[in-house]
């Protein structure tokens, strides 16, 4: 066991304890000492003690870090870990709103009161709860990593209330609503395989758009999902899917197939890369596909659902067809099942309470076949 040695000094007329460690940082060899100590007796007793702080861990060794160097090597940690459009999120989020606040101060300084304080600051700016609650998951992650470094023992973020999340009901339409809206869509819109392709496959606005048509095994009836469009920096790149689950094999109906070779013999609205292009060659925006399709929902009367919402409409077909939530999960590119039954979770609970009916229906046949016998028994 290596024992640790210090040493005490005196300096004008107080006396001063000095001791070396390892810094938990750099791994360098760093004195630590402190002074203002009247008599030699009291600074032997406070070097002791400091000593068994360290060997037990609690000791603050980190000396002043600020939240931008915290916030810096956390950012670099993330690099490569996430996608480039969730960095580009979380740089956004830190420089336009949580930088100005916290940059400059030292990570020991900033308490649970500052969290709650900010998080107010941010609601009388009129900023949504949702935003509010990312930037203070952000914030949170942070602190997490200096908690892990041992830089601070306790995360401020942990015990302060981020506003409540007002959960919106999702909407879908049911098949005829979507048969209507696709009749109407394939006149209206250059992009009309858009929306019959994520109607048929459940894929995501970012999967549609980031289609390659080498994606598309025509023999095999077959779709590879392996890219997506996303945003980087502000601009909208073709990168790979957000997860492992997210690339999957999708099968292929006839007349998807027959929607796809119609749009690459005679659409211009396409590539020989890409599945869908604008004229000019250029990536097509998803903001695109949101306003035509808030145009056609308008113009039908329909109630107006998001493009993501196309998803929630697939999956609520397939389930009223009787098909397994497994499949149905594996189609959405959900890495397991209890993802797709926890967001379509009303979706099921429907389902559920139809199964009931149809079950109590066919039980009673049952029950008044028995109180029709009996009736008859007691004429007799």
């Amino acid at each position: 066991m290596n024992y640790m040695r210090g040493s005490i000094r005196k300096r004008g007329k107080t006396f001063q304890y000095r001791f070396h460690i390892r810094d938990p940082i750099t791994n360098e060899r760093k004195e630590l000492s402190k002074g203002g100590f009247e008599k030699e007796k009291d600074a032997e007793r406070a070097m002791i003690l400091a000593m068994a702080e360290y060997e037990k861990g609690t000791l603050d060794l980190s000396g002043k870090f600020s939240f931008k160097q915290l916030s810096e090597l956390w950012l670099e940690e993330k690099q490569g870990n996430v996608r480039e459009s969730t960095m580009y999120s979380y740089k956004r989020a830190l420089n336009a709103r949580i930088m100005p606040e916290f940059e400059r101060l030292d990570i020991k300084d900033i308490k649970p009161m500052h969290i709650h304080n900010f998080y107010q600051k941010l609601k009388k700016e009129g900023l949504s709860k949702r935003y509010i609650s990312y930037v203070g998951t952000i914030i949170g992650s942070v602190f997490k990593k200096a908690v892990t470094l041992e830089l601070i023992y306790k995360n401020p973020v942990e015990n302060v209330d981020k506003p409540k999340m007002n959960k919106n009901k999702m909407k879908s339409w049911t098949a005829d609503q979507a048969i209507e809206f696709l009749q109407v869509a394939k006149v209206r819109s250059v992009y009309y395989l858009a929306y019959f392709l994520a109607f048929n496959t459940g894929m995501r606005i970012g999967e549609v758009l980031g289609l390659h048509w080498s994606d598309i095994d025509f023999d095999a009836k077959m779709i590879h999902v392996q890219h997506t469009l996303t945003m980087v920096e502000g601009d909208y790149i073709i990168g790979p899917v957000k997860t492992e689950s997210s690339d999957r094999h999708i099968p292929m109906s006839d007349n998807l197939i027959y929607e796809f070779e119609e749009h690459k013999k005679f659409s211009k609205n396409t590539s020989e890369d890409l599945v869908f292009r604008t004229k000019k060659g250029k990536l097509v925006d998803p903001y695109i596909l949101r306003y035509m399709m808030k145009a056609i929902c308008t113009e039908l009367e329909l109630p107006y659902i998001r493009f993501h919402d196309i998803r929630r409409t697939h999956t609520s077909i397939l389930i009223d067809e009787g098909v397994s939530p497994k499949v149905v999960s594996q189609r959405l590119g959900h890495s397991d099942v209890s993802i797709t039954l926890n967001i379509y979770t009303d979706v099921f609970d429907e389902r559920q309470v139809d199964a009931t009916d149809k079950m109590d229906q066919i039980l009673s046949r049952g029950q008044l076949v028995v109180k029709s016998q009996k009736q008859d028994d007691t004429n007799h």
